[in-house]
């Protein structure tokens, strides 16, 4: 059993290293450690010939991470391809768990992201983490999912080319792949035992216009086909009401898996703010209409 871990990076120099770190005391002759990177500078460059066991792909056009990912998946010689994101340190043993999960015959599956506190703990952090990583937590139990995270996700490599890989979007391609596939009748699992810690430093201007432009790409993804006449105006004057049991789920799953006091009085308060800006977003897909928001 061979795994391909595909790194997509656009200016990652600030985390790829940590990420790599994590990394290099897993790596043996049947995991391979591919970085696809189209930065502007090269200081990804530099970082990656560092590391010995990393295969560099260079590419000069800026391209969605979903590209990203495919092009390392043409590379890739293994049997399995873990997608990592540049910005996720990986637990000691997550590639090993990867690998036992694999060899259990699991296609599709999902480790648990925690906040990495000791690169980043402001409050916009958190807020980030707990707004999109709520289903993630590593209290969790393994379960079925109905979507999974390219953070970090591994599929069969034959699974992934059947599927014809990323659709190239901006944002939420991990969403339209992975609910495709369920589509399809595969079955997603969430192994919590699979950890890795994300950096989250966008400020909080940054983190409300993300999840803005998820709003918007959802209403494309998810509905856009049902929004026809009466039917848009129907989810228009839902939509208020749908927020706020998404919000409402977000906080219980968060109480339940990582309660503390920060959680209860400053956190889920934060999240209703986030479901407006989500809603925003939504409502600019229903009455604006310009397809999929192009903006990270």
């Amino acid at each position: 059993m061979k795994l391909s871990v595909i790194i997509p990076s656009y200016e990652s120099q600030d985390n790829l290293e940590a990420t790599l770190k994590a990394i290099e005391p897993q790596v043996n002759e049947n995991i391979e450690i591919i970085v696809v990177d189209c930065s502007a500078t090269s200081e990804v460059d530099q970082i990656c010939n560092r590391f010995g066991f990393v295969q560099f792909i260079k590419e000069t056009k800026r391209f969605n991470p979903g590209k990203g990912r495919n092009i390392g998946a043409k590379y890739a010689q293994g049997d399995y391809l873990v997608f990592l994101d540049s910005d996720v340190i990986l637990d000691p043993r997550a590639l090993e768990l990867i690998g036992s999960h694999a060899s259990n015959g699991f296609k599709v599956f999902g480790g648990a992201l925690e906040l990495n506190t000791e690169a980043d703990s402001s409050l916009s952090s958190y807020i980030e983490h707990y707004y999109f990583n709520h289903e993630s937590q590593a209290s969790r139990s393994p379960t079925i999912r109905s979507n999974l995270s390219s953070a970090l996700m591994v599929i069969a490599k034959s699974t992934f080319e059947n599927a014809r890989g990323f659709s190239d979007l901006p944002r939420m391609q991990d969403t339209e792949l992975t609910e495709r596939l369920v589509s399809d009748g595969l079955t997603l699992y969430f192994f919590p035992d699979i950890v890795g810690y994300q950096i989250q430093d966008s400020p909080l201007k940054k983190v409300l216009k993300k999840i803005f432009i998820t709003g918007n790409n959802l209403f494309f993804l998810r509905y856009q086909r049902k929004a026809v006449g009466p039917g848009k105006l129907a989810i228009a004057a839902l939509l208020p009401f749908l927020m706020l049991a998404k919000i409402t789920r977000i906080n219980y799953r968060n109480i339940k898996f990582a309660a503390s006091p920060k959680m209860i009085f400053v956190l889920c308060p934060m999240m209703y703010l986030c479901g407006v800006a989500w809603m925003a977003g939504f409502y600019k897909g229903i009455f604006v209409s310009n397809g999929i928001d192009a903006g990270r």
